[in-house]
């Protein structure tokens, strides 16, 4: 009497072998290095929180550096960050363009520094027609329609810090 696979154990074997196929792929997958784009948007959450590192932006924003503290040496990295504008707000509670200056005689159009303590530069930023607000501490970046706007954002903080407490309430 000659005896066979019944079409269940076939089908078993076939799940194993393809759970062990699967689980093997998306380990491989994920154990490769994965390109992180800088983007306004994402700038701060591309540091790790005890990172000091600094990103410095030149020609129009087409390229892009970081620097580790302490470090004279510029990485390139990928970004895919527009040409700008960047805002600081006085203390009239005024925006103000900033000037970042020049690098190697090319002009920065953006300098965005994140420090030890999960602090990070206080920015405005203007990019294609929006304005994202990048807070100094543990918030995250917001997009707004109008400067204004990005600037009342800005000084809510500053308000909330003067008025006996009430920020930590």
């Amino acid at each position: 009497m000659k005896r066979a696979f019944s079409l269940i154990e076939l089908l078993i074997v076939i799940a194993i072998i393809s759970l062990f196929g699967f689980l093997a792929f998306s380990t491989l997958k994920t154990s490769a290095q994965k390109q992180v784009i800088y983007k306004i948007s994402n700038l701060k959450k591309l540091f790790k929180s005890t990172e000091h590192k600094e990103l410095i932006c030149i020609d129009k924003c087409k390229k892009c550096y970081a620097r580790d503290e302490g470090s004279e040496k510029l990485s390139e990295i990928k970004s895919d960050i527009s040409p700008l504008k960047a805002y600081i707000v006085d203390k009239d509670d005024n925006p103000r363009k900033i000037d970042f200056g020049k690098y190697d005689d090319h002009h920065i159009c953006l300098r965005f520094i994140h420090y030890s303590n999960g602090s990070s530069s206080q920015l405005i930023v203007e990019s294609n027609g929006k304005f994202f607000y990048l807070p100094s501490f543990f918030g995250k970046t917001e997009s707004f329609d109008s400067l204004d706007e990005a600037t009342k954002e800005w000084t809510k903080d500053s308000r909330l810090l003067t008025d006996q407490g009430n920020y930590y309430r």
